[in-house]
């Protein structure tokens, strides 16, 4: 430490990581919420945590790039192939002894003659010319081998790519091999598009975290990145005491407190140095009835069709429509299928902000409905928020409870809805 450096907080050095978009997005409203710049200390909450279970690891692997495989997977190319009655009917009889369709035991052929295509020039000739093909199918190929074999045969002239799958399939005939275990490996895969990643994130790690996120990678055949990945999906599907977890991993030892402490206050004292001064108001006598406000975000869309449905209502009537929402959420028996259901639509960016006035005994309730669920609140009001704009009949007498639901707010909220209205209606030219 210098005094030009303030010393650097000894969290390790960064390493590079990259995420999806929606699960980055996810991380950093988790992150927020708890405090600001907690994105990295929340990442290495998640890492530690899948290293306490590492038991679970090659499960959660396997079914995280089976998820991934079946969202990327390209569709097949269908192509029509013409044989003749004979080895039509050798085909038929193999894809039965052998219980599977036609097409997967052609693409264990075409890998087959890709990989030791031989000498193929005069047999694809000779196939050309025949004439006796009258029976034809229809198969389904990956679109990656038809261009990897139609590059092989138009080296020697014509892509002759119909007389060459007959080749294939011909050997394949003549010597069946192991075709038990290439239908299981080879026939079954599919082309994928590249995974959607978003740009790279830094993240300290230290020594002996490293070290062991390694180890565990090189034990199951992975990389950093990609258990990283796995275990931010983890922590998102259980938020659970992630404030408390965040501390400690923030300050987990004696030595780094007073830095930490000490690098928290410079930070705030820049910031207030460099902050605008605030405009200050006469504080209202009734105060602010329905609690703090809370920050929240949503996609534009949602926003949009949430303030058509408030403006129904009356002007600035968002947080009262989304209260509404949150009640009916917490009163509602089958609120985990719900969110069941709603974790397994993919979601789109959620970049629009709202902010909601939510009162103490509300963000208990809701708190309470989050732990239970395995949630947090940011999920909790999105999902009151869709349900409410699908289910929105017959909320009139709610809306009113919400504006009005207390005897000493009535007076004072219906005088200023009282003046918003004289307003609106002078901005329109109108003195009535």
């Amino acid at each position: 430490m210098s005094e030009t450096n303030m010393g650097r907080v000894p969290v390790g050095d960064p390493i590079p990581l990259r995420f999806d978009p929606t699960t980055k997005q996810r991380l950093e409203e988790l992150a927020a919420g708890i405090g600001p710049r907690r994105f990295g200390a929340l990442v290495r909450v998640a890492a530690r945590r899948l290293l306490a279970d590492p038991d679970r690891v090659p499960e959660s692997l396997a079914q995280a790039r089976r998820a991934s495989a079946d969202a990327r997977r390209i569709p097949w190319a269908e192509r029509p192939l013409d044989l003749d009655p004979a080895t039509s009917t050798r085909l038929n009889e193999l894809a039965h002894e052998f219980h599977t369709d036609r097409s997967a035991i052609v693409r264990v052929a075409l890998h087959r003659f890709l990989t030791a295509a031989g000498r193929f020039r005069h047999p694809v000739l000779r196939e050309d010319a025949r004439t006796d093909l009258t029976c034809r199918i229809r198969v389904y190929l990956n679109r990656s081998t038809l261009v990897r074999l139609e590059k092989l045969i138009s080296r020697n002239g014509d892509a002759l790519t119909a007389a060459a799958i007959r080749v294939a399939v011909r050997r394949l005939l003549d010597d069946p091999g192991d075709l038990t275990a290439d239908l299981g490996t080879i026939g079954t895969i599919r082309d994928l598009t590249p995974e959607d990643l978003g740009p790279r994130t830094n993240v300290h790690f230290d020594d002996d975290l490293r070290d062991q996120l390694d180890t565990l990678a090189e034990r199951f055949d992975s990389d950093r990145a990609e258990l990283m990945r796995l275990a931010a999906r983890q922590l998102l599907a259980n938020p659970r005491d992630l404030e408390k977890a965040v501390t400690e991993e923030i300050y987990r030892g004696d030595a780094n407190r007073d830095k930490l402490l000490a690098r928290n206050t410079r930070r705030q004292t820049a910031d207030q140095a460099t902050a605008a001064p605030a405009v200050r108001t006469a504080p209202s006598p009734q105060g602010n009835p329905f609690g703090k406000r809370h920050v929240f975000r949503f996609d534009e869309d949602t926003k949009r069709r949430l303030e058509e449905l408030a403006d129904e209502y009356g002007p600035r009537r968002l947080s009262a429509l989304l209260r509404v929402g949150i009640r009916r959420l917490i009163e509602n028996p089958a609120a985990d299928e719900a969110l069941a259901q709603a974790r397994r639509v993919a979601a789109p960016p959620r970049t629009a902000r709202v902010d909601v006035a939510l009162d103490d005994e509300l963000l208990a309730h809701l708190d309470a409905l989050a732990d239970r669920l395995g949630s947090d609140r940011q999920e909790l009001v999105h999902l009151a928020a869709t349900r409410i704009l699908r289910f929105h009949h017959n909320i009139e007498n709610r809306m009113l409870d919400e504006m009005f639901r207390a005897p000493n707010n009535r007076k004072h909220l219906l005088a200023t809805h009282a003046r918003r209205e004289r307003i609106r209606r002078m901005d329109r030219g109108s003195g009535t």
